[in-house]
């Protein structure tokens, strides 16, 4: 049995022999949860002028500060058009938000501090005060520099980044209409066990519903895969070696239940009878320490990454979570690939037995007078109970000990996904 940081290492050493998914173009509307394969570069300054980010007068920042408050209007300038005329001292320019600074004009006083309103007619003249003492308007008042955002040749997003819906607009704005991503790895996904009936059936006395397939599916899916149902597995080799074997044409076969060592423990006998060569089974984890992982060879192709995951729901989530998730993200060229976790404090009191790190559902704790990123153990009944889960925010990972933690001790916290 190896301990959680070791699984990791042993995922990610094996996953980088084989290297990254290719890639391929999709358009950036397509391309939300997707991951880039190459870098992108600005190619336009942002903005591409000074601009205002007011309604308002362009003015030299030197007459407000001297006092001076009678201005003759030279033009209006809108966003989309090019100023024509140089402020000079005592002259101003109406500007709209967006719109080019003028030549001599280095801020804008808003409109509300004018003598006109937003719809009035651009008048000759025009009065301009300032709410606050004068020498603190100065130069770059409601205004954008050239370029401040970001300049052209600047790199926006690395290579390993995964494409977010808040991202599309900034990759418009630099012209990546079309962006280079990962292919989306594939991954069957196959729950076995007599016991297991279809959510869809009402069980009978022996039976339960198969919830692991529809949980570890999803979660899969909101990680970027595509996913194939191989249906449920019977407690039969046959049944379970022609099912394995379909699964193992995808670039991950994830497996729930059948992988400890029961009588009817069927799938790691059946995986290395199809020449997956175990890279480890069992983890120091609890929940879901018989977790297995192999790799099959395939002639011509990619080879196969394969994850025996155990039967109780919770057990399956977590090796989900933390280990399938990994190697997913590391096909994908995700960087970074590890489990997101955050450092947080407990908000009350909480004990665990065993000598394994234990990954207890909890919820962040948003109470007044709530300890910064504090978050509370929920009561779980075990691996089998998805109730838990259901009000869980995320998992708390707590290393063994003895004696009971106190509250405000510092933990780890892992959203789920």
């Amino acid at each position: 049995m190896i301990s959680v940081e070791e699984a990791f290492e042993l995922i990610e050493q094996h996953v980088r022999e084989i290297g990254p998914l290719d890639s391929t173009k999709v358009a950036v509307q397509d391309s939300v949860g997707r991951v880039l394969a190459t870098e992108i570069v600005a190619d336009v300054d942002s903005p591409p002028h000074h601009k205002s980010v007011m309604d308002g007068f362009a003015v030299n920042s030197a007459d407000i500060r001297s006092g001076i408050t009678q201005f003759r209007v030279l033009e209006t300038i809108a966003a989309g058009t090019m100023p024509s005329h140089t402020v000079t001292s005592g002259t101003t320019s109406r500007i709209m938000t967006g719109a080019p600074m003028p030549d001599g004009a280095d801020a804008v006083v808003m409109v509300e501090l004018s003598s006109i309103g937003y719809s009035a007619p651009t008048p000759d003249e025009v009065t301009l005060t300032w709410d606050g003492p004068l020498e603190k308007f100065l130069s770059g008042k409601h205004m954008m520099e050239h370029g401040q955002n970001f300049a052209r040749g600047q790199a926006i997003f690395p290579i390993g980044h995964r494409i977010r819906a808040v991202d599309i607009g900034l990759l418009a704005e630099v012209g990546a209409s079309w962006v280079e991503v990962r292919r989306q790895p594939t991954v069957a996904v196959l729950p076995t066990g007599d016991e297991l009936v279809d959510c869809s059936c009402q069980p009978a006395d022996s039976q339960i519903r198969n919830s692991n397939g529809p949980m570890v599916g999803a979660i899969c899916q909101n990680l970027g895969t595509h996913v194939t149902d191989l249906g449920i597995g019977a407690d039969d080799p046959a049944d379970l070696t022609a099912r394995i074997k379909v699964g193992l044409d995808q670039d991950v076969l994830l497996l729930s239940g059948g992988v400890s060592a029961g009588t009817l423990d069927l799938v790691p006998g059946i995986l290395e009878s199809l020449n997956v060569v175990q890279v480890f089974h069992k983890v120091k984890i609890k929940p879901g320490k018989p977790i297995f992982f192999g790799v099959r060879q395939r002639d011509g192709g990619r080879p196969c990454l394969v994850f025996g995951l155990p039967g109780n729901p919770v057990s399956s989530l977590i090796g989900v979570q933390l280990f399938v998730s990994t190697a997913l993200r590391l096909l994908s060229g995700q960087i970074p690939a590890a489990p997101l976790s955050l450092p947080a404090v407990l908000s009350t009191p909480h004990q665990t037995r065993g000598d394994r790190p234990t990954y207890w559902p909890g919820r962040r704790v948003r109470t007044s007078g709530a300890l910064p990123g504090a978050v509370e153990p929920l009561p779980w009944n075990g691996s089998s109970d998805l109730f838990s889960l259901g009000q869980a925010e995320g998992l708390i990972q707590m290393p063994p000990r003895a004696q009971p933690w106190a509250a405000g001790e510092r933990v780890l916290f892992f959203p789920l996904t």
